[in-house]
């Protein structure tokens, strides 16, 4: 079989898959997509380009060729946007980011070939039959699309300092001061998935297999900004035994004395989000935080993250639900996802907490873990979205568990989301484990 499938293969594949979707649920989450990139590129066009970020714009214009040359290709019938403009520049595998024209298309026509699509989506899914093959094909292109949501969230947040959402103060709370710790004993558990109906599974994500877990104790929260502080204000960014050779030589590289959006004036710490200067002193969790400040942290306060493993056993409950909270699906009430609210003191979201009580494993921010993300033992490269895993085998760090700007229809404790170790931009954070 060649690398590159042709749509009979995918096809072939793809009908063993056990993953399905009906209309309505499709049109659901094409619409609520849909929305919110319209919602999160407005005025993207004005936005600065920075060269070390991935241009908006042509964030943008990949979405649409994603869409039109991996779904709209493989799926049978199915209209295409046959514009010219759309080539190879807007594969993200094929063009590196310091090649990305972001200037080519405007923002206006943008606008007009993405209601295209969505018109030519909406349309297929009314007056088409829609089977396993046909609801994977879409689903993907639609979580495709979320990811980008995401990122243009990151993105004009770190070119503007500013973003839709409000901003959460924590003011007049009780400080989490000391770290509380959850023990486990340990055991074995089923870590990954294979095939599932009600969410899209990724290759890296398959197949599962039982993995042996040693006794260990997890923190019930993510690490706070108050916490973090704490590392800050004994010198831990200029002492270089909390760093190993690589983080320590990257760190002085990028003049990197704070976490990204930290200030100090005088004795004050703050972040500055939104152009306002708001205090550290908070239960909000580490957020824009990059796995090496993680593991200096850890360092100084003599812990470490979670395996990946590890953290998945806490997240299905030794592997015998779904979720943190048992098996019903994510909602608002469990977790802050879907983009309702910007991140959330670590002590809310009570209703999604797990068995043993630990807390905020979906949603709210990403969480670090220790190792590179690695292909399981037995992965097969996804029929359609072939660079979705392998190029990052190795180096991207794996994070768990989603943040507010991700969607229910794609997050829970298996997804598998991974960012070089340098990444400071999403909103990934961490607990930590002794």
């Amino acid at each position: 079989m060649s690398l590159v499938l042709d749509k009979k293969e995918i096809y072939t594949i793809l009908s063993k898959r056990k993953f399905i979707k009906t209309k309505k649920q499709l049109l659901d989450m094409l619409r609520i997509t849909s929305k919110n990139f319209f919602y999160f590129t407005d005025n993207c066009e004005m936005l600065n380009h920075d060269k070390n970020l991935n241009p908006v714009m042509w964030q943008v214009c990949h979405v649409i060729y994603f869409f039109d040359n991996l779904i709209f290709k493989n799926l049978n019938g199915c209209e295409r946007l046959n514009n010219f403009k759309l080539d190879q520049n807007y594969d993200s595998f094929l063009t590196p980011l310091e090649y990305r024209d972001y200037k080519r298309i405007s923002y206006q026509e943008c606008v007009n070939y993405y209601k295209k699509l969505v018109n030519i989506l909406e349309n297929y899914i009314i007056n088409n039959e829609i089977t396993n093959i046909e609801a994977y094909l879409i689903s993907l292109g639609i979580l495709h699309n979320e990811m980008h949501n995401e990122a243009f969230i990151f993105c004009k947040l770190k070119l503007t300092n500013s973003f839709n959402f409000k901003i959460n103060l924590d003011n007049n709370v009780d400080i989490i001061d000391n770290l509380e710790f959850i023990k486990y004993d340990g055991g074995r558990f089923r870590q990954g998935t294979d095939d599932q109906i009600d969410y899209l599974t990724f290759d890296n994500e398959m197949p599962s297999f039982i993995k042996s877990v040693k006794p260990f104790s997890i923190s019930k929260y993510p690490i706070t900004e108050y916490q973090f502080l704490q590392f800050v204000k004994e010198n831990g960014y200029t002492n270089e035994k909390y760093w190993c050779d690589v983080s320590y030589k990257w760190k002085n590289k990028n003049n990197i004395s704070l976490p990204l959006y930290w200030y100090k004036t005088g004795d004050t710490y703050y972040k500055k989000i939104n152009n306002k200067n708001i205090s550290v002193n908070t239960n909000l969790p580490m957020s824009t935080i990059s796995y090496y400040e993680a593991k200096a942290y850890c360092k100084w306060k003599n812990v470490r993250l979670p395996t990946e493993s590890e953290w998945e056993y806490v997240a299905t409950n030794k592997g015998i639900s779904k979720f943190p909270w048992g098996d019903d699906l994510p909602d608002n009430v469990k977790c802050n996802i879907n983009y309702k609210n910007f991140i959330q003191p670590v002590n809310s979201y009570n209703y999604g907490n797990n068995k043993k009580n630990v807390s905020q494993l979906i949603g709210n921010i990403w969480e670090w873990c220790e190792q590179p993300i690695y292909p399981y033992n037995g992965f097969v490269i996804d029929p359609v979205y072939r660079e979705m895993s392998y190029p990052f085998f190795g180096f991207k760090k794996i994070c768990k568990g989603g943040c507010f700007a991700v969607q229910d229809f794609l997050i829970h404790p298996r997804y598998r989301n991974a960012q070089t170790p340098d990444c400071r931009i999403q909103f990934i954070g961490f607990r930590v484990c002794n």
